[in-house]
């Protein structure tokens, strides 16, 4: 009879019944297989450590047990626990065979993981030493500005003499479109008294078809034009030609609504009487306010009116809504000429061009309009006090301490610390001008003729 050992276990068994290699390979014990003349003393002091042997290889899994036997390998001979079971480790030995191999590989390609590193090193040194060898170090930016030109800046007038002095290479084509257009001039006055207005749209200008319409088909009709890129045009200046000369009305009205109301009770009076507006550019940027556009709308929805404009912004059809264009009752016509925007363009600044100095209400109006109300009343204060002046020869400004008083007075500043910030946002604007007189008082000037102030206040009456 053999008896066999195993986690503190005994197993009495007979050799014919049982034998001791089919035991152990059932049980899948890593021991050997233990002879028959063994002593049972023996094989008991070989199961005083199985227990914890066999206990750290089941519970430990195998890639963690490779991470941790790195660092065991040097503390092995300053552990207190050292077991003799040579046939233990044996045993562990034959289970896993190539362990200690692994182990060591693993741990020297840690070891070997800072040398990788180091290694896209010369890389990106190699790629900044390329880009330092074919950089330049020379500035790019030129200092060749227009106020180093040898020649001066031309004025207007030899400006479009020297443009005019060059006509275009397709002049012929298209004075044969031009003639195109006008055949629909008959077409256009029927329809215009039909009720419907006409509106034309495309690429150049149509100030040069619509004055051929006035002067063949409107050359004995009571007509007016206007020239909606002007920049001081204003609607009130529209309605005092219509009620001045066109109704011959003498009187004053305090409003642009009475002055509406009047012109539709007259021409109601007198069906007879037809007006034709001509407006170039209805969509010019004194003309595409809400209250312009309300009010051209009334004037146009009257029978007797008719209105014939152009457009040349793309965003141009934005400013009417269903209101207004039920008002207008347009029919458009495509009416592309490729013709230059000599007129339409000669208010606006350019680099070419030398300039005057004074500032075009619609730049005026457009910056003021982004202030805040106390910018706006500080700078209609200062308006109003060049105006008072505009006949006396010897004003050169309003002094910073009258100003200042004067707006606190109004209760626009509460300092003089906020008069200079709003000064300077002002002269960023060139909105106003500052100089400083003989006896060193600093003086504040608006550089826009008495002419534009006038109309600039009128139009912020109205609004």
């Amino acid at each position: 009879n053999v008896l066999v050992i195993y986690n503190n276990s005994s197993v009495y068994s007979p050799p014919s019944l049982h034998p001791p290699a089919e035991l152990a390979s059932e049980n899948k014990t890593p021991q050997k297989v233990i002879p028959k003349n063994s002593t049972i003393r023996k094989n008991t002091e070989h199961s005083i450590y199985t227990p914890f042997l066999l206990q750290f290889v089941s519970t430990t899994p195998h890639r963690l047990r490779k991470r941790i036997s790195a660092p065991n390998l040097k503390s092995d001979s300053d552990s207190d626990f050292s077991p003799s079971n040579s046939e233990e480790e044996g045993a562990k030995a034959e289970a896993h065979p190539k362990t200690p191999s692994k182990t060591s590989a693993d741990a020297a390609a840690l070891y070997k993981t800072p040398a990788k590193k180091s290694k896209k090193a010369p890389e990106s040194n190699l790629v900044e030493e390329y880009f330092e060898a074919h950089s330049s170090s020379k500035v790019l930016t030129s200092d060749r500005t227009l106020q180093k030109l040898q020649t001066p800046k031309l004025d207007r007038e030899t400006l479009l003499r020297l443009l005019g002095g060059k006509p275009s290479c397709y002049i012929d084509e298209i004075n044969e479109l031009n003639k195109k257009h006008e055949k629909n001039f008959s077409k256009w006055m029927l329809q215009l008294h039909m009720g419907f207005n006409i509106l034309l749209y495309g690429l150049g200008s149509k100030k040069f078809l619509l004055e051929k319409f006035r002067t063949t088909i409107l050359s004995d009709s009571v007509h007016m034009v206007v020239n909606g890129f002007f920049p001081s045009i204003t609607l009130k200046s529209i309605l005092n030609a219509i009620t001045g000369e066109m109704l011959e009305h003498e009187g004053t009205f305090r409003t642009p609504m009475d002055q509406i109301d009047f012109i539709v009770k007259t021409l109601k009076k007198d069906p007879d009487n037809h007006i034709y507006l001509i407006i170039h550019n209805i969509d010019g940027p004194m003309l595409r306010g809400e209250k312009n556009q309300q009010a051209l709308g009334q004037l146009a929805s009257i029978p007797n009116m008719h209105l014939l404009a152009s457009i040349d912004h793309i965003n141009a059809p934005l400013v009417w809504d269903h209101t207004k264009m039920s008002w207008f009752n347009w029919l458009w016509y495509e009416t592309t000429s490729f013709l230059p925007y000599t007129e339409e363009t000669s208010y606006e600044n350019s680099l070419l061009v030398q300039q005057t100095g004074a500032l075009a209400l619609s730049s005026l109006t457009h910056v003021l309009r982004s202030l805040t109300p106390n910018a706006r009343g500080i700078f209609r204060l200062l308006a109003e006090f060049q105006l008072e002046n505009k006949d006396n020869p010897s004003y050169t400004g309003l002094s910073f301490q009258d100003f200042y008083q004067r707006c606190r007075e109004a209760f626009l500043v509460n300092s003089d610390i906020t008069l200079r910030t709003q000064l300077t946002e002002f002269r960023d604007h060139k909105l106003i001008r500052t100089k400083k007189g003989a006896d060193g008082v600093e003086y504040l000037l608006i550089p826009v003729d008495a002419g534009t102030l006038t109309d600039f206040l009128e139009k912020e009456d109205v609004e």
